[in-house]
């Protein structure tokens, strides 16, 4: 076979993250590459027991499919600074060998059928759905929700993304997540109309690797009751859904009315960095009121003393004094990637509601208090 060494070294160097430094079994740490002499394109995969990501490169040739390191041949082609490559490998020869121009590697093979194959999702299961998403649409949904992904095993059914599908026959596809102290949700009307089923959960390898992916790009999201697959340019994942009933998110969203205020994002990020020096012990908590000129938020730490800034603003003068944690105060300002958001409290003790100052219905976040 006979590569362009550029999008064949791009095609690896995108599956790379979302391989192990190290595995039990040699096969999942492999890159399997399969040609396709009919389309002359290259399937180069990486295949792992959830998760399989799949590229195809223009190429010409015939062979049947090889499996090696793909560490190993990631490195090799970093390196490499030929043109093309050409991949041989003779039926008593046990190694195969890889030239780029003055470079050349033999590298052990593995069993290509010994990698995992993952289906895609059943048009025949009566849970399947797919979804056109317009150009960064998919990359908008999940940029609000993929930083607030629990990474707790324990509650492994918030261990993803869950999306609903026509939820109350709404026509619209929505993301949402949480950890259990903060929720972030964002929600779109696809082309066509969209019939009601469960939400489904996306396991949060599959989410980051869209999320380095498909930036920008036109995706198709197709989901049975087991399985998810999203096609975008070249790519194809596939992963396995997240086996359990994402909770009922709706019950914890504060319903009003609000006592509403806007504050800087990059105000509320700068406030985390100031406060580094008093997070001792594990501190995180932000104790924010009304102030003269808009929100005085404190963080205090008895051993080393305190830090504050005010947030410009103009809240409403009965505003109670309200406590949060510092880092997910930051992270919530980070996720919108507005210059402003809006504020909606209630009370002292109950979850605070936050919007993206002219952003879209639908879009919101919830970040429950803490005590200060």
């Amino acid at each position: 076979m006979d590569i362009e060494a550029g999008p064949f070294r791009r095609a690896l160097a995108a599956l790379l993250p979302h391989c192990e430094t190290r595995y039990t079994i040699p096969i999942l740490g492999c890159v399997t590459l399969k040609m396709e002499a009919a389309d002359q394109r290259l399937v180069v995969a990486h295949r792992d027991i959830d998760l399989a990501i799949a590229s195809t490169v223009p190429a010409t040739g015939v062979g049947d499919a090889v499996a090696v390191p793909l560490r190993t041949l990631a490195g090799f082609m970093n390196g490499a600074d030929g043109a093309t490559v050409e991949i041989r490998k003779a039926a008593t020869d046990e190694r195969v060998t890889f030239t780029c121009g003055d470079f050349s590697a033999a590298i052990i093979p593995m069993p290509a059928e010994d990698a995992p194959e993952l289906s895609g999702p059943k048009f025949s299961d009566a849970g399947f759905r797919r979804v056109a998403l317009a150009e960064g649409v998919m990359s908008w949904l999940i940029g609000l929700t993929m930083p607030f992904v629990s990474t707790e095993e324990t509650r492994y059914y918030l261990n993803g993304v869950a999306f609903e599908f026509g939820y109350n026959d709404d026509g619209m596809v929505r993301a949402v997540a949480t950890d259990g102290h903060r929720l972030g949700s964002r929600q779109t009307t696809p082309a066509g109309k969209l019939a009601e089923r469960a939400a489904v959960i996306i396991p949060r390898a599959a989410i980051k690797a869209v999320a380095g992916l498909a930036a920008g790009k036109e995706v198709t999201l197709s989901v049975d009751d087991t399985r998810a697959e999203l096609t975008f340019g070249d790519f194809t994942i596939r992963t396995k859904l997240i086996d359990g009933t994402f909770p009922d998110w709706r019950r914890v969203v504060p319903r009003g009315p609000f006592k509403e205020f806007e504050l800087e994002s990059g105000k509320i990020i700068k406030l985390y960095q100031a406060c580094k020096g008093v997070r001792g012990c594990g501190s995180e908590a932000v104790k924010v009121e009304p102030c003269e000129g808009g929100m005085l938020a404190t963080a205090n730490n008895r051993d080393f003393g305190t830090v504050s800034a005010t947030l410009r603003s103009n809240p409403p003068l009965d505003v109670q004094p309200f406590g949060l944690n510092g880092r997910y105060f930051k992270d919530i300002a980070k996720a919108f990637g507005t210059k402003r958001l809006r504020f909606g409290v209630t009370g002292s003790g109950d979850p605070v509601m936050i919007h993206g100052v002219d952003g879209p219905a639908g879009e919101f976040a919830v970040l429950m208090p803490m005590r200060v």
